[in-house]
């Protein structure tokens, strides 16, 4: 797992136009006009903080499997140009195993944890439906694990449409499905609990998902019964790794906008962004943050936030979303709200920032972490 880097000031980009959060709120009041088809769309990774506050104080995992779905006997059902139909090949407990085992390799690969034991479900003799039964204190004093990770629920909604019917399966909104003739939805519905040796409460996280799937795209996946069980393993794979990324510091791929411009610097900067080089970028929007075309100036003012955000220094983000904001032309409000709708994206991201800051360890240093504890015992 890479470690994170909290980028300080780019040189050069901010100068002496930072501008505090309150001027910015009350900026917010006026109104300001742009139109959203100047506007692109860029993907960037970035480093999102654990759905757990200190994950770096837990060093022992263990992984258990104890949804519903535990008999061999119940098969697979899924939806064929809407007729049901069942697969006795297909188990869902082999699926939710696969989830699990899949959640497991993702954290030991990752070496955030000092040792992550996955039991699947050859221990839910111990567990029963209601965690009033169990004893967890007793548990985790005889296991010695900091936390347990449950899989309680695990279903699956599979459906498949011929093309004439993708208008109601939600492919028809991905350009890459446009040459399948065959396409499958599967719905995903998973419940999980993180309970802790050393906290209260315990964590329960609905993991909630939509996967796609076009014969055009992945052809190893169509065409008989055998391709359509590797296809729900392929699915039961990635809620593994997702949940995985959950639970650790983990790059994610997100979208923030940015402004598009026929002007000559802008384009250059431009190519730029789009190759992720936000310092080079910046250089050729710095020379149109003073421009006599408000429009410009505004457009270049906002983009610069975007390249600062991208190099860790959320406060020069915030400064330059300030100024582009104020240096508009008075018309309707499309730049207000675009300017409001990344402000409150940069609020939550500094947010983010300051769990990171919590959370984040070198991979190497958890097992001598651990090591060194243990010895101390």
């Amino acid at each position: 797992m890479s470690g994170w880097k909290n980028k300080l000031e780019i040189p050069g980009i901010m100068g002496n136009n930072k501008v505090s959060f309150l001027l910015f709120i009350l900026l917010l009041a006026f109104t300001s006009c742009i139109t959203t088809s100047d506007l692109n769309t860029i993907q960037v990774e970035l480093m999102k903080p654990s759905i757990i506050d200190e994950p770096n104080e837990l060093d022992t995992i263990a992984i258990f499997k104890r949804d519903g779905y535990k008999s061999d006997t119940v098969s697979f059902k899924f939806y064929s140009n809407y007729k049901l139909k069942a697969d006795t090949a297909i188990r869902y407990r082999d699926l939710s195993n696969i989830c699990v085992d899949a959640l497991a390799d993702y954290l030991i690969n990752e070496g955030y944890f000092a040792k992550v034991t996955n039991y699947r479900d050859s221990m839910n003799f111990l567990f029963a439906d209601e965690d009033s039964l169990i004893n967890y204190l007793e548990f985790y004093k005889k296991s010695g694990f900091d936390a347990c990770i449950f899989l309680d629920h695990f279903l699956f909604t599979d459906s498949q449409f011929k093309e004439k019917n993708y208008w109601t399966s939600g492919i028809k909104n991905f350009d890459e499905f446009v040459n399948s003739t065959l396409v499958e939805k599967v719905t995903a519905n998973l419940y999980w609990t993180i309970a802790f040796r050393e906290k209260n409460p315990k964590i329960v996280y609905k993991q909630n998902d939509h996967l796609f799937y076009g014969n055009s795209v992945n052809p190893e996946f169509f065409g008989s019964n055998n391709n359509h069980k590797e296809l729900l393993k392929n699915s039961s794979i990635f809620l593994g790794k997702a949940f995985g990324a959950e639970l650790i510091p983990s790059w994610k791929k997100n979208e923030r906008d940015y402004y598009r411009s026929k002007n000559k610097n802008m384009q250059k900067a431009e190519k730029y962004f789009q190759a992720g080089d936000w310092l080079n970028a910046a250089e050729h929007y710095k020379i149109e943050i003073n421009s006599n075309n408000r429009k410009i100036a505004a457009k270049a003012k906002y983009n610069m936030a975007l390249a600062c955000e991208m190099e860790g220094n959320l406060d020069a983000a915030l400064g330059w979303l300030s100024l582009s904001f104020s240096s508009y032309w008075t018309g309707n409000n499309d730049h207000k709200s675009i300017c409001q709708q990344y402000f409150n994206l940069l609020t939550v991201r500094k947010q983010e920032i300051e769990r990171l800051e919590k959370q984040v360890k070198q991979p190497e240093n958890a097992a001598i972490q651990y090591i060194e504890e243990r010895a101390g015992d």
